[in-house]
């Protein structure tokens, strides 16, 4: 998969790679990383909008000398992962900045998700009802 102007995964900053793929610690950081390719091939945003604002998080995380080290998810806690978290607040705010999404809209699918993952039990897949999927649709 192509990522944006980059032709080989070790240009990306704070992603990890075995040479020619990236190599992600969990599922959702590789959904992530997905998600912002995909949005910019289809046009949402141009890639040079996506690392200015990425660019941007990553300065305020390391202005507020923010870490994983003070992180209490240790699961989460790779430099990976760090970077991977950085890329959620950038898409969010790049896409609220184009209006694509809008900031309560992001807040009501993290608590539909937040609920849903209470209540599953241990061992199930979270989903969510069909309902919550209708919500969000109608805004």
């Amino acid at each position: 998969m192509s990522a944006g102007p980059y032709s080989d995964a070790s240009d990306l900053p704070g992603l990890s790679s075995d040479g020619d793929e990236l190599v992600f610690a969990n599922p959702w950081q590789a959904q992530i990383f997905a998600l912002v390719v995909g949005l910019h091939q289809r046009g949402c945003f141009s890639w040079g909008e996506w690392t200015e604002i990425l660019s941007t998080e990553i300065a305020a995380v390391s202005a507020n000398g923010e870490n994983d080290n003070n992180n209490a998810n240790k699961a989460e806690s790779s430099p990976g992962g760090a970077c991977c978290r950085m890329w959620v607040i950038a898409l969010e705010r790049l896409l609220m900045n184009k209006t694509i999404v809008y900031s309560g809209d992001i807040q009501n699918r993290v608590n539909s998700w937040r609920n849903a993952y209470l209540n599953t039990s241990h061992g199930n897949p979270v989903t969510l009802s069909r309902a919550d999927d209708q919500l969000s649709e109608a805004r």
